[in-house]
């Protein structure tokens, strides 16, 4: 992805954290999409041998890839079958974006966090599990484009808990993983960081438990998004990881 002018956004005050990379899981952390995600899961199913998942079945996949998530949720499910129910689900939700009656939301303090953490030296990057077309869809959607330097999906990278988005975002903004910070909801973002040498910072009101984060190696949690700023300056002390 190009790097240019038109991406950063110089500000007189030097940032008030060491990290040169913030990498944001989207569903969970940046936006509310669970009701979304299991509208389309129930439109997908319907009228299958299937059952249709729980909206608990559905929050404890959310961030892994969605045929992996269909696994989950149809283990008997033959291979040919899961990718026809993907496709189903992907039809379902590009209709609730189209009739523009999703239930998707940015969580609150999200768009002036991140236009806060805005600056020269810094670049920010989306790590996710959404397809490169859904993300795209959903950063138009919500105004976020504009943030973020380097967009990752499972579409050219091993999924999490794999450490390879964060290095492929390190690679595009020639940064190291020491000097990232991952921000996810759920235990997948926090192995991901932990397992690329990075930090992880949980956020509480996504899809995991913050038990689930804290076990999973988050360095921090925070419990509105509107934190994050204070607990990177918090972090910038510790040693790396």
């Amino acid at each position: 992805m190009s790097l240019s002018s038109s991406h950063r956004t110089a500000v007189d005050a030097s940032p008030q954290h060491r990290f040169k990379l913030l990498a944001f899981d989207m569903d969970g952390t940046l936006i509310d999409s669970l009701a979304a995600i299991v509208d389309a899961s129930v439109e997908a199913f319907a009228g299958t041998p299937f059952p249709t998942p729980s909206a608990d079945q559905v929050r404890q996949v959310v961030g892994l890839p969605l045929e992996l998530c269909v696994e989950h949720w149809a283990p008997q499910a033959s291979r040919t079958e899961v990718l026809e129910l993907a496709e189903a689900y992907r039809r379902a939700f590009r209709g609730q974006r189209e009739r523009g009656d999703i239930s998707e939301r940015p969580y609150t303090g999200v768009e002036a966090t991140l236009a806060a953490l805005t600056h020269d030296e810094i670049f920010m990057a989306v790590v996710t599990g959404k397809d490169r077309r859904g993300l795209d869809s959903a950063l138009a959607h919500h105004g976020f484009s504009r943030f973020f330097h380097s967009l990752q999906t499972p579409d050219n990278n091993p999924s999490k808990p794999a450490p390879d988005m964060v290095w492929t975002a390190n690679r595009e903004t020639a940064t190291e993983a020491r000097d990232t910070v991952v921000i996810g909801d759920t235990s997948f973002d926090i192995e991901m960081a932990r397992n690329a040498g990075a930090f992880a910072v949980g956020v509480t009101y996504g899809n995991h438990d913050p038990s689930v984060l804290s076990r999973a190696g988050a360095h921090a949690l925070i419990d509105s998004f509107s934190d994050l700023p204070g607990v990177l300056a918090q972090l910038s002390e510790a040693e790396a990881p």
